[in-house]
């Protein structure tokens, strides 16, 4: 089902516009990039990350982005971060509203990639809230943050190859400052951990390695 939505051409035959909302740089890269490397020649893509600082203001390592990206072969997509503090999005929510609003008006869409809407991350929720609400009539899905995700409950995976799977966890690593800056350590950027989930949410439908996601919306 995935790779009908994705991959084929829409009603205008033209590729299917997808867009990436990320809270904070590297969600996507632990969530989405594996069907989005699967299927990247296949649909335009953009990219929206919401926040660039910390709590206290200091700006993130942008060159980890940078690195990212290059992995992954994203150089050339359109990109766009903006500066909503971590960890405090629900004293944001009207800017963050107004940030969402204005790309729903002003871009072509028709599948969206967002946080879980059930995570205990509390800038994910207000993220998702606002992405539902403002793309409601497009086709949304919810990808897997590991660290936050208790409540997630995939009901569509995605099979992905060995090569995938390790550009994903190349990408992911290259996230070096959240090792330091977060209680765990960073522990969910680890290789094994990764490779666990891929492997055990391939698992459920008797594939090597597969990525999960929750159906918010699904326009056919």
């Amino acid at each position: 089902m995935t790779e009908n939505i994705l991959s084929s051409v829409s009603d205008k035959g033209k590729k299917r516009n997808v867009i990436i909302f990320g809270a904070h740089p590297d969600d996507f890269e632990v969530g989405c990039s594996g069907t989005i490397l699967k299927y990247f020649k296949q649909i335009n893509l953009k990219i929206y990350i919401l926040s660039d600082r910390y709590e206290d203001g200091k700006t993130r390592n942008l060159k980890e982005i940078d690195k990212s990206f290059k992995i992954l072969g994203f150089q050339k997509v359109p990109f766009e971060i903006f500066d909503i503090p971590t960890r405090i999005f629900h004293d944001y929510r009207s800017k963050i509203r107004n940030i969402l609003y204005d790309i729903a008006i002003n871009t072509e869409v028709d599948i969206v990639f967002t946080p879980p809407i059930h995570d205990i991350h509390q800038d994910h929720i207000v993220l998702a809230d606002e992405v539902l609400r403002l793309f409601r009539e497009k086709t949304i899905f919810g990808y897997e943050v590991i660290r936050s995700g208790y409540d997630f409950m995939p009901n569509m995976h995605v099979k992905l190859t060995k090569r995938i799977v390790d550009l994903k966890i190349k990408a992911s690593q290259c996230y070096r400052s959240q090792w330091s800056t977060t209680k765990s350590g960073g522990y969910y950027f680890s290789k094994d951990v990764m490779s666990g989930l891929m492997r055990a949410r391939g698992a459920q439908f008797g594939l090597e390695y597969a990525e999960a996601f929750e159906i918010y919306q699904l326009k056919l």
